[in-house]
Parts: C-alpha cells; sequence; structure tokens
C-alpha cells in the first residue's frame, strides 16, 4: 500500500500544475469532438499495440474485447486509468497567451472477473470524446457592412457506459462482444459585442446510441520457444441521435431561451482492427496492429473540412521479467516501447491532419493484490499549412488494478 501511495503521489507532482486548466483542442469544434479511440491500459506503453494480446493476471487489456478471456478465474478485478498531458501549440496564430494546455483525466473505471474457464465480463465507465476551444473570428451582421469580432468557445463531451463479454472456444481460440451506451452533450457558444449589451446564443447537442464491438484472439505455438497469435476486431456502424436547444441572451434578458431545434444525427462508421503478435520464450513479445476507419463523406461537413477514411498503424515491444515461485513462472515485471503513425478522420481546408508518435513504458505488481503500468508517449498532430494549428504533446498514463479472491472451490490462494 505504501508503494501504492507513493506511485500516485509522483503522478500527482509531476503534473500538479495541471489540475486547473482544462486539456483544449483547436480540432474538437468538428463532428462531436475529439473522439478517444484509444484507452489506457497495459499496452500503452508500446502504443496501444493489442489487438491480438490477452490480457494477462492483474492486467487488463481493452483494444479487443477477446483479450478479457486471459484473466484469472474466480478474481475480481477493479482497474483506474489515469491520463495526464501538456500540448504547445504552433501556428501563425498562436500566441503566449493560448500556446499550451495542461490535465490530469480520468480515462477508465471498470470491473472485470473471469467467472469460469469459457466466460469473462466486463463493465466500465470511460470517455467518449470532449469538446473544448475557444477562438475569435469576424463575423458581418446582415443587413450592414460593418463586421464584428465574435468569440466562440465549445466544452462538453460523449461517456461510454460499455459490458464487455469473452467466451473461450477450446485452447486457442477467444471470442468477445462489447455493448456501448454512448450519450453526453455539447454546448457551442457564441458571444457577440456589436451593440452596447452582449448577445450570447448558445447551442446545445445532446447525444446518445449504441455501438457494438466484435472480437476474436487466436493464438498457437509454432515451436518449443516461439508463440503467436492473431486478433481482428469489427465495431459497428451506428447513428447517435441528437437533439439541440437553443438559448440567446441578450444582457440579462432572454431572447430564446431552450428553443428545441431540428432533431438530427450523427453517424460512426464501420471500424476494423488486425493485429499479429510473436512471443519468445514467454518473455520478449514482438506486435504490429493495423485500425481502419471508413468515415469518408459519412455525415456533413462545413465549409472548411470534410471528412475522410482515418488509419494507424502502430508497433510495439514488451520485455517480461520473469521469475520462478512455487514450482510456477511468474511476471515480476516489464518493460515496453512503441511506435505509431495515423491520419484523423478530418480534413481541414485541404490538409490532413496526420499523427507520429512514441512511447514507452513499464509496470508491475505493487503487491500481490495491487498492480501498475506507467507509460510516457511523445507525439505530434496537426499542421501549420493553410494557417492551421500543430500540437506537440507528452502524456503520461498511469494504470492501477486491485484484485480480489470471489471464491476458490477449495483451492488454496497464498
Amino acid at each position: 500500500m505504501r508503494k501504492l501511495i507513493v506511485l500516485i503521489g509522483l503522478f500527482v507532482v509531476l503534473l500538479s500544475k495541471a489540475n486547473a486548466q482544462n486539456m483544449s483542442s483547436p480540432y474538437s469544434v468538428y463532428g462531436v469532438g475529439e473522439i478517444q479511440e484509444l484507452q489506457p491500459d497495459r499496452s500503452s506503453g508500446m502504443a496501444n499495440t493489442s489487438i491480438s494480446i490477452l490480457s494477462t493476471p492483474g492486467f487488463l487489456i481493452n483494444k479487443n474485447p477477446a483479450s478479457l478471456m486471459g484473466l484469472e478465474r474466480s478474481v475480481a478485478q477493479v482497474d483506474l486509468a489515469l491520463v495526464g498531458k501538456t500540448v504547445s501549440f504552433k501556428g501563425n496564430n498562436i500566441t503566449s497567451d493560448n500556446s499550451s494546455t495542461k490535465d490530469v483525466t480520468i480515462k477508465r473505471i471498470s470491473i472485470s472477473s473471469k467467472l469460469s474457464n469459457h466466460w469473462a465480463s466486463s463493465v466500465g465507465f470511460k470517455p467518449f470524446s470532449y469538446v473544448n476551444y475557444s477562438f475569435t473570428a469576424q463575423k458581418s451582421i446582415e443587413g450592414s457592412s460593418s463586421t464584428y469580432t465574435g468569440q466562440y468557445d465549445g466544452n462538453g463531451g460523449l461517456h461510454n457506459l460499455f459490458w464487455n463479454n469473452a467466451f473461450a472456444i477450446g485452447k486457442h481460440l477467444a471470442l468477445g462482444v462489447r455493448s456501448n451506451l454512448i450519450f453526453g452533450s455539447i454546448n457551442q457558444t457564441e458571444t457577440l459585442n456589436a451593440l452596447n449589451t452582449p448577445v450570447v446564443s448558445q447551442i446545445t447537442s445532446y447525444y446518445t446510441g449504441f455501438r457494438f464491438e466484435g472480437g476474436a484472439i487466436y493464438g498457437a505455438k509454432i515451436n518449443k520457444n516461439w508463440r503467436f497469435s492473431v486478433g481482428g476486431k469489427v465495431t459497428t456502424k451506428n447513428d447517435l441521435t441528437s437533439e439541440k436547444t437553443l438559448t440567446v441572451t441578450e444582457g440579462n434578458s432572454y431572447v430564446e431561451k431552450d428553443k428545441v431545434l431540428a432533431d438530427g444525427t450523427f453517424t460512426l462508421p464501420w471500424q476494423y482492427d488486425a493485429g499479429i503478435a510473436l512471443v519468445n520464450k514467454g518473455r520478449a513479445t514482438f506486435t504490429v496492429d493495423y485500425s481502419y476507419g471508413n468515415w469518408n463523406k459519412l455525415n456533413p461537413g462545413g465549409t472548411t473540412w470534410t471528412m475522410r477514411d482515418n488509419e494507424r498503424i502502430s508497433a510495439g515491444f514488451q520485455l517480461s521479467n520473469q521469475v520462478q515461485r512455487y514450482g510456477f513462472t511468474a511476471e515480476k515485471n516489464y518493460f515496453q516501447a512503441g511506435l505509431f503513425t495515423g491520419k484523423s478522420y478530418l480534413q481541414v481546408k485541404g490538409q490532413e491532419i496526420n499523427e507520429v508518435g512514441a512511447t514507452i513504458g513499464f509496470g508491475g505488481y505493487l503487491s500481490r493484490a495491487f498492480a501498475y503500468n506507467l507509460a510516457v508517449e511523445g507525439g505530434r498532430r496537426g499542421t501549420i499549412s493553410a494557417n492551421l494549428v500543430r500540437e506537440n504533446y507528452v502524456q503520461f498514463t498511469l494504470s492501477l488494478s486491485y484484485r480480489e479472491v470471489l471464491y476458490s472451490k477449495g483451492r488454496k490462494y497464498d
């Protein structure tokens, strides 16, 4: 327990200045905001390259719903993931007042258990997207040749409540399905000081919908020293229904209050993930993943932006430090590294929003009940072409898990 307190304390001290700030991104103005495709877990240090890897005792892997079958039987596991991120912005319109941002957020809370040799289940909560931006722009008033400076702000985001079930089919195949309830609201505010009193217009969009993921992992030995596994996941195309309301104030008076606008939808695309992993003597793991989302022209864009297919390629490496205990091989700790590159589903002013980065990580057991994973990611996203903004960021991930025996059926646990 003392080690756990020290670890959390170091993480908080490292990012202590971030708590009073919110993570902002100029690209969260589009669609339903910055979609959080990848969630922090044991694979964070290897660039989340884990579509073909099972979870291990004490460490949850979330990318493939079939990975859940790797957990210990008859043990309940609670997981918490924290992410701290610092970003510096580069671009023609960036000044010292808006050149950086920091934040610490909870990215996942879940409880999982392998209830039998053939079934594992997990429920949890995580963010699906976030919106946080602020900028000024010139706006003309109808019937006038004058232009005025408008202030545009956005906040909010969508949440994901999920239920994951995995099943073992024989000794080599694991299947999984994850059901996701996505919900939340996004606020977009325009403030004009064209007259003596400010006119504030706020549109609030409420979204709700379901999305489903199906995954599989197949693994077998190649020879005495090598083992391989392949994995895949398909995420369904689904609509998020939306209801919009408009509130307009002039000074302290309401012009419109919670006026219901036309309902709409935002469509999430078919998403495909595939990967392969090679493991040498249970110690060294080499893995590669590829992801593709069919976003192209799926939703109407705007005057300066549109949607396009997104891709991500990542490769990771893990070295596990193993020891012999009571006649069994057990993992003591591990080290990871990874690389990734990808392109967003956004195309803004004719420019692709690409991303590239690298990760390192390590983890182990604080006690028989507690395990931890700590990862650092550095990357670059976006471009300064066409007066856009490039983000250079460093991200710290801390994942913690606690295990408790549910029942032992006569087995003894030391």
